[in-house]
């Protein structure tokens, strides 16, 4: 795992429980917290969220658009000059002060099934929004299991650098009492002494390579980075492994339960479902349309400076009510129509590509899911094996150092060799562990599990 080395000081504290405590009273996070904490803090999650709430709102108005709407008005207006009389309908040079009221209810009969799309567009949008907002939770929570990782790995090799470090303190302690009696020259002690500079430099730099490990997952759960972030580092230690014979037809099997439970195919699906509706709205729109209204309406006339019937009277007496039916034929609209249900023809086949090109996508990252898990748990297991011979090896080249039957060049390859197997047992395990999870993420169980 390779990490750019910065220079950071971060505190960091290995807890050895699952809720091991440190100053402050500070408890550990394991990997399911950690992926909680990023998923409740993240912005691109919240921003979901309100997303999914203003699709839900655009389905209400949808379904509003079946229910009838109610109109009213009131217009007053002073003539002056040469205008009709309305008693005698006839021209005058009058005066005149007219006052209408009306009410009015309408409501939609035929609008080519535009209406009804409109409603199905709405409903595939608010599961297109909580599908969104599901694989913004789920990438945020790997992308921090995967930090996670990382961090734990690099807790590890600067647990090992700084056992190897003490080591070759404890060598070169001895190799100098060894020259000063005699049994060691100054070759080996210059060399003692070099091995023991290569460690200590390499103690550091895996600090620092955990450090920038640390504010890496800071950065993706979106913990403060003047806060200290103790981890749970029980994983380290623990037998991750599962000596178990993996099923041949398993991998299909995960497949198709990922093509039904992922979030991201999910989203692309419902999107052509949504562009599917848009292209019969457009269709719909070619269509005549057919309304029914009904209204009541009353005015007030009266001549300037004239004897009139009281407001009341003629509010009475003007008083009306009527009843309709309109029907609206589109005959040429500027090819607006045409082209407009054109265009959303090719926009919902353009969402159906897109949604198999997402299964596809789907189909391969299964796979290698699977293939990874099965790879990494055969190289755990070998690593494990030769972890522990070099680990023999380099306890009887040590012994035979301080017995003179060795150089100290042995001793330096030999401890190589065991820290670089360590460190690659350490990063299959855990590597391992995160395709297990990866797996049965895809099965569809969910990736936090508290």
């Amino acid at each position: 795992m390779n990490i750019k080395a910065i220079s950071l000081t971060l505190a960091f504290t290995v807890a050895n429980g699952l809720w091991s405590t440190v100053k402050g009273q500070q408890p550990a996070f394991n990997v399911d917290q950690c992926m909680a904490y990023a998923v409740e803090h993240n912005h691109q999650v919240k921003q979901r969220e309100l997303e999914m709430k203003s699709s839900q709102m655009d389905r209400l108005s949808a379904i509003g658009s079946f229910m009838p709407s109610v109109d009213g008005g009131v217009t007053a207006r002073y003539s002056f000059g040469r205008g009709i009389d309305p008693e005698t309908n006839t021209y005058d040079n009058i005066s005149t002060f007219h006052n209408n009221y009306f009410i009015e209810a309408s409501m939609p009969i035929f609008r080519g099934g535009s209406l009804v799309n409109q409603v199905r567009k709405a409903q595939a949008n608010v599961k297109m929004g909580k599908a969104a907002l599901q694989e913004a939770r789920d990438n945020t929570a790997l992308e921090t299991f995967q930090a996670y990782i990382q961090a734990l790995y690099c807790m590890g090799t600067v647990k090992m650098t700084r056992q190897k470090l003490a080591e070759s303190d404890s060598i070169l302690y001895k190799t100098h009492l060894q020259e000063e009696l005699g049994i060691k020259g100054m070759a080996d002690v210059a060399q003692m002494e070099a091995q023991q500079a290569t460690d200590a430099y390499n103690y550091t730099r895996q600090q620092n390579l955990l450090e920038t490990a640390m504010l890496n997952l800071k950065q993706k759960m979106n913990y403060p980075m003047d806060e200290e972030l103790v981890l749970d580092s029980t994983l380290i230690d623990s037998d991750v492994m599962e000596q178990a014979a993996f099923d041949l037809t398993e991998k299909e099997t995960v497949v198709q339960m990922a093509l039904e439970t992922n979030p991201t195919v999910r989203k692309s699906l419902l999107t052509a479902q949504a562009q599917k509706m848009q292209s019969r709205m457009a269709w719909g729109d070619l269509l005549p349309s057919v309304s029914l209204f009904a209204g009541l309406s009353t005015s007030y006339y009266k001549q300037l400076h004239s004897e009139y019937p009281s407001f009341g009277k003629q509010f009475h007496d003007n008083y009306g009510s009527y009843v309709g039916v309109s029907l609206s034929v589109p005959i040429f609209s500027q090819l607006k129509g045409l082209t407009g249900m054109r265009k959303a023809k090719f926009n919902y086949r353009i969402a159906r590509e897109q949604a198999e090109e997402q299964k596809l996508e789907l189909r391969k990252l299964v796979e290698q899911a699977v293939m990874d898990r099965e790879g990494y748990l055969k190289e755990s297991i070998q690593m494990e094996k030769k972890a522990a011979s070099d680990r023999l090896a380099y306890q009887v080249t040590k012994r035979k150092y301080e017995e003179g039957l060795m150089t100290s060049l042995d001793v330096q390859n030999n401890a190589a060799t065991w820290l670089e197997s360590e460190a690659s047992l350490l990063q299959s395990k855990l590597t391992y562990y995160l395709k297990c999870r990866l797996v049965e993420y895809y099965k569809g169980r969910p990736l936090i599990t508290m």
